[in-house]
Parts: structure tokens; C-alpha cells; sequence
């Protein structure tokens, strides 16, 4: 696969971009969709390369943990540092928007303290920044309905009900394999 950059400036680069995801990882689907228990108990590492295996059993922690940055080191075999590159390539990136750029006449709703129990200051920025684009994509398609797929604890949507979607509209939460409500 050809290391290149991605956008989703347009819905077509958009879907070239998925497409090249998906492609990339239907050779691994038999990992990803399986328990990770399942990686001892049904020796799941044996189906990588060899040569991987080999060269990153030895390699130091430090090295390791800039694999997700795509920081390779020149002694690793070619396939893996290619797939590494490639793996890069197809990963959206880091840096965080800002979104009064993003959303710029739209005042970004804060947690309270009573929602937040228990919550780490990511997860809270993280729905904070959900709810807001959440609310403005619903509000330029001019929709009164929102699904709420993998709703998990409801913390989006309980945020959204109360802050942003106040004027009758519905939330569907789905959490498969059953739907948990709709409020």
C-alpha cells in the first residue's frame, strides 16, 4: 500500500480514506475482532511475521512505545517498518482543533460538577467537544433526531439532552446488541 497523506476535505477523499482503512486491516480482522484473552489462549502473535516478532522481542520499551508515533528504527526489517509508514499514513491526526475556529458562533456548553463525578479532565473535554459538533451538524441538517451508536454510559447524550437538544428533539441510544432507550 502507497504511503500517502489523507483528507476528509471533501466526501470523496473522505471515502477514498476509509476505503484505504478498511483495506489495510481486513488482513487482521481474525485480531481485532477477537478477546484479547484470545491472543494467549489461542497464540494469536504466532499469526504476525516471524521476523517482527523476532526483531521487536529484543527492542527496548522505549523504542516500542513510538511505534504509534511511527518512529521506526533503521535495524527493523523493511515489511515492518513499510507497514509502520503505512499505518501512519491512514491514522487522523493528533493535534487538537480548535474549535472556535471550528464552530464559530457557537459558545461551547461546560460540564457540571455533578455529571463529571468519577470523569478524568480528557473525557470531559472530549464530550464537551462532541456535544458542540454534535448540536451544530444536527442544526445545519435541521434535524430533530439524533442515534447515539455505541452510547456506552450516556454521557454524550445525556450532556446534549440538557444542554443542546432541548427543543423536543429525540436521542436514539444504541448500544448493540440492544437499544437502551430513547429519551
Amino acid at each position: 500500500m502507497e504511503n500517502r497523506k489523507y483528507s476528509c476535505a471533501t466526501a470523496t477523499e473522505t471515502l477514498e480514506w476509509i476505503r484505504a482503512i478498511i483495506q489495510f486491516i481486513e488482513p487482521y480482522t481474525f485480531f481485532w475482532e477477537s478477546h484479547v484473552v484470545n491472543f494467549l489462549t489461542h497464540r494469536l502473535w504466532e499469526a504476525f511475521d516471524e521476523e517482527w516478532i523476532d526483531c521487536l522481542r529484543n527492542e527496548p520499551v522505549e523504542c516500542l512505545i513510538q511505534i504509534p508515533s511511527g518512529i521506526v528504527q533503521d535495524h527493523w526489517p523493511s515489511s515492518l517498518k513499510n507497514f509502520i509508514a503505512t499505518l501512519s499514513s491512514l491514522a487522523f491526526p493528533r493535534k487538537q482543533a480548535d474549535l472556535k475556529k471550528l464552530l464559530p458562533n457557537r459558545q461551547v456548553a461546560l460540564l457540571n460538577n455533578v455529571i463529571t463525578q468519577g470523569m478524568n479532565p480528557k473525557k470531559r473535554h472530549e464530550i464537551e467537544a462532541l456535544a458542540a459538533v454534535v448540536d451544530s451538524v444536527a442544526r445545519d441538517v435541521e434535524t430533530n433526531t439524533i442515534i447515539d451508536l455505541g452510547a456506552g454510559q450516556m454521557r454524550i447524550t445525556g450532556f446534549l439532552k440538557i444542554t443542546y437538544f432541548t427543543l423536543g428533539g429525540k436521542i436514539l441510544n444504541l448500544n448493540p446488541p440492544r437499544i437502551i432507550s430513547f429519551i
